[in-house]
């Protein structure tokens, strides 16, 4: 699948929130994410623009926790947050990270916790992060099942920016982990 997806800086999540609802957007989720990346020795994964992570959900919600393995591919354009993902449910997240670390792999400093508000309308996937060390933030994102299909999911994005008062310039393409280490 290719993510195509946008991060834009907010300061007031709430008004984002509150025009997401306005433009027909349903609350889905309040969870809380913990997302250790990791690279291997030689620094190969970031140096080729890709991620590796174990991601750690607790639903605020339901109670409910659930852990899964992801990669990131390489971004595909200049302007956005898309490229290639693939993730798969794991049962416990502590133990897939001490496998990542028992054959090699090294976890990045620091951890990535944010508070997510998730959102849903038709395939656009809206979440608002609260991420602790860095503040607010909206993430746009539709899933494209090929490569052709990343323009016209990206128009349905920058459509939906638009009517929030922004433009894709307005975005940012660091991941959170990036800008919590340039913060150090």
């Amino acid at each position: 699948m290719i993510e195509v997806e946008v991060k834009l800086p907010v300061a007031d999540l709430d008004t984002i929130k509150r025009k997401l609802l306005k433009m027909g957007f349903k609350e889905t989720a309040v969870i809380e994410e913990r997302d250790t990346y990791f690279d291997n020795r030689q620094g190969d994964i970031r140096a080729n623009g890709e991620a590796l992570r174990v991601r750690e959900t607790k639903d605020h919600l339901t109670g409910e926790s659930r852990a899964q393995i992801n990669f990131k591919g390489k971004k595909l354009d200049t302007c956005t947050m898309t490229r290639e993902e693939l993730e798969t449910g794991v049962e416990d997240g502590a133990i897939c990270r001490n496998i990542l670390q028992a054959i090699g792999y090294a976890p990045a400093d620091p951890e990535v916790i944010k508070d997510r508000t998730m959102m849903q309308k038709e395939s656009i996937t809206a979440c608002l992060d609260n991420v602790r060390g860095l503040g607010g933030f909206l993430e746009l994102e539709i899933l494209a099942d090929s490569e052709e299909k990343k323009d016209a999911a990206l128009r349905g994005i920058e459509n939906i920016l638009n009517s929030l008062g922004y433009q894709i310039s307005d975005t940012v393409r660091m991941s959170y982990l990036s800008m919590l280490q340039k913060n150090k």
